[in-house]
Formats: structure tokens, C-alpha cells, sequence
């Protein structure tokens, strides 16, 4: 192991393995991740990875934007495609259609490719949709669903090819600060002298913050999905749908499969991150099961073939933390993905990389998700109201 470094990542999720290859394409060689388990073992891997647009501040929107064209251009940059172009299907109730003409207008002006589409056009393009309850919809041509694990290891493939260290199954154990600001990371294999630190360590980023006495406003919580076998005489399920009717969301899987799952608002179930379990009940089966038949009445008699539960780690407005910490010298924050930081970490590592060589993101101004935003009663809210953005 190096025995110093200009950077030190604690995780090798979406957003640790972004940074560190933004970091190395800004010219920093002298870069170490370290993460605790494998590449994407935690939210991240577990993730349902949908690619939509359709946020409701303009800070989310601008990254998300920016993240879809990294995402289009994967290939000519890592020689692999991880962007599963299937497009996407926004279902809006009534109750929300003048907030959800309000937002599509937003999302027009910042340059996001939507368009509402009729109810008529969205049961061609879903076969077998129940149009009941459904008062609006979205569709976004240049969405649908991303390979989480290919997009890690090829973030993490090119930093290393650049210079970079990435060591696995090597948990961080503590910060060393000297004089207030950070001097060291200490691993079971020794410590690494470092001026700058990224917590960028998902459901564990709460625990790493309170190393060096920060109290970050973060909760972890447990997410569960499912995954169906679409029936054989029925037509194929191509396209990723947020369901915000039922509260749910679906997007196809390989082999004529479907990702299922439960959308918010929804009560939270706190978990510990070291001690949760990882199946899902026959509870949450049967619900995801009643919402999926309803909206797709084919799909009643769909066979579930496996699940999981994974986490979230969320902040009070569901926004991401971005920032450089006030009170400890050389420690970077990129934490509380609140379930969306899947999809905009490609930006979320440019933008850190930013903040950190050039002193101040340039892509994408992140100064809205800022910590301060919780003392300063500067929340960002959405449009739609609920636990989501």
C-alpha cells in the first residue's frame, strides 16, 4: 500500500469511483480509493439504476443532464456501453398535473428532451396499461436504465490505467487531523498521509463524518425490490416506467424479466448498515405484486424469482450533500444520495473534482447542496411534495 497520497476516496460506489476518475482526467496521479468491500457492494450494486430527467430543482436537473451525456458517450471514452436506451414513461394522477405541466416547462427551458405524451400513445407504447387513475404522462426518448457495475469498474479501470490506487476489501478505520485539518487515513494496512479526504461512503458516510466529530444530518434506510418473469404470451415490457399513480416503478431485465419496486412517499424503515437484512418479505411481495397487477393486469399472474432490500442513506430535503467541509481542513463531502445518486453521480465526480483542484465546480453550480442548507433553512424542496425530489 502507497504510503501517501493528494487524495484519499473512502468508497467504491457510483460516486467514489466518478471522483476518482475525474480526478485523474483533471491530471491528479497520486489518488487512492479505498473501499471496504467490493466495487459497488453497497447501494450502489442494489440499485434499480433508472435514467430519467424528470427532477424538480435545477441544480438535480443540470446534473442529471450533464450525467446522460457522460452516459451517451461511454462508450467512445471506456469502450463499453452501460446507458440501456429504452426510454422513459413518467405516470402523473390528476391531483398533480398543473405541478406536472409546471415542471415539464422547467425541464424544457434547462434542455431536458421530454414531452407529454397521451394516454392513447402511452398504452400503445406499454401494452396492456390500465389507464385508470393516470391523469398525465411523461416520456423521455434518450432515458431508460444504466449497468451499475459496468459503470463502476470501468470509472475505476480508467483512474487506475491514469495512475490511480484502488484497494478492496480495505475499510478506512479513522481520520487523522492535525492542527484541524486532515493529515492521515488509517486502514488495517497502515496509514496514508494525505492532505485531502472524500467521504464518499454511502450508508457508512455518517460513521466516517463522526470520526472527526461531524454529526452529518444523514439516515440510512432499507430499500426492498423485486424481480418478475414477465409471462411468455404477453407483449415484452421494453421501456423503464415511474409509476407515481401507484407508487411504483418497473424497468426490464435480461432474459425477459422485470425489476420491480416501491416508490415514495412512503414510511421510511430506518436500518443499520451493518446489521440489516437483505431479504424481502412476503409483505412487500404481495404489495409490489398488487400495484404491478393493477397498473399491468397481464402481469397478474407474473412469477417473482428473486429480491433484495439494499439502502438508502438520506438527508432531511432527499438532496444530496456536495461540499468542502467547514470545519475540517481537506475533508470533502459527497454524501446522502437519498436513492438518486445513481444516476447523476457521472456529474457529481466531474463537479468534486472541480471543487477540489480548482476550488469551485464550474459544470454544474452545487452550491445549492451545500451542508449549511440545513442550519440555514435554505432546503431544497419538491415539486411534487413527499420524500423524493
Amino acid at each position: 500500500m502507497v504510503k501517501t497520497a493528494d487524495v484519499v476516496i473512502i468508497g467504491g460506489g457510483a460516486i467514489g469511483t466518478s471522483i476518482l476518475y475525474h480526478l485523474t482526467a483533471k491530471g491528479m496521479r497520486n489518488v487512492v480509493l479505498l473501499e471496504k468491500g467490493l466495487l459497488c457492494a453497497g447501494s450502489t450494486g442494489d440499485s434499480a439504476a433508472i435514467m430519467r430527467q424528470h427532477y424538480s430543482n435545477e441544480v438535480s436537473i443540470r446534473l442529471v443532464k450533464k450525467s446522460l451525456e457522460i452516459f451517451q458517450h461511454f462508450p467512445d471514452v471506456f469502450g463499453t456501453a452501460v446507458l440501456h436506451n429504452v426510454g422513459w414513461y413518467f405516470l402523473v394522477p390528476p391531483e398533480a398535473a398543473d405541478l406536472f405541466h409546471e415542471n415539464m416547462v422547467q425541464l424544457k427551458r434547462l434542455g431536458v428532451r421530454t414531452s407529454a405524451v397521451s394516454l392513447e400513445d402511452a398504452a400503445e407504447a406499454l401494452p396492456g396499461l390500465n389507464l385508470e387513475g393516470i391523469g398525465c404522462v411523461a416520456f423521455e426518448p434518450e432515458s431508460g436504465y444504466v449497468d451499475p457495475h459496468g459503470m463502476a469498474s470501468a470509472f475505476a479501470a480508467k483512474a487506475k490505467s491514469s495512475g490511480a490506487e484502488v484497494y478492496l476489501q480495505t475499510p478506512a478505520r479513522d481520520i487523522k487531523l492535525s492542527n484541524g485539518r486532515v493529515a492521515a487515513v488509517v486502514t488495517d494496512q497502515g496509514e496514508i498521509r494525505t492532505p485531502v479526504v472524500v467521504n464518499a461512503a454511502g450508508p457508512w458516510a455518517k460513521a466516517v463524518g463522526q470520526w472527526v466529530g461531524l454529526d452529518l444530518p444523514l439516515e440510512v434506510t432499507r430499500e426492498s425490490e423485486v424481480v418478475a418473469r414477465i409471462p411468455a404470451d404477453i407483449p415484452p415490457l421494453r421501456h423503464s416506467v415511474s409509476n407515481m399513480v401507484d407508487r411504483s416503478y418497473w424497468r426490464p431485465e435480461r432474459h425477459g424479466m422485470l425489476l420491480v419496486g416501491v416508490g415514495h412517499p412512503k414510511e421510511n424503515e430506518l436500518a443499520d448498515p451493518d446489521h440489516y437484512s437483505r431479504d424481502v418479505s412476503r409483505d412487500f411481495v404481495e404489495d409490489v405484486s398488487r400495484r404491478l397487477s393493477h397498473r399491468l393486469p397481464a402481469m397478474e399472474d407474473a412469477v417473482f424469482v428473486k429480491g433484495w432490500s439494499g439502502l438508502y442513506t438520506v438527508t432531511p430535503d432527499w438532496n444530496m450533500i456536495l461540499d468542502k467541509s467547514p470545519d475540517v481542513d481537506g475533508l470533502y463531502l459527497a454524501v446522502g444520495g437519498s436513492g438518486h445518486s445513481f444516476k447523476i453521480s457521472p456529474a457529481i465526480g466531474l463537479c468534486m473534482a472541480e471543487l477540489i483542484v480548482d476550488g469551485a465546480a464550474s459544470t454544474v453550480d452545487i452550491t445549492p447542496l451545500e451542508g449549511a442548507r440545513f442550519t440555514e433553512n435554505t432546503q431544497l424542496s419538491s415539486t411534487y411534495g413527499g420524500n423524493r425530489a
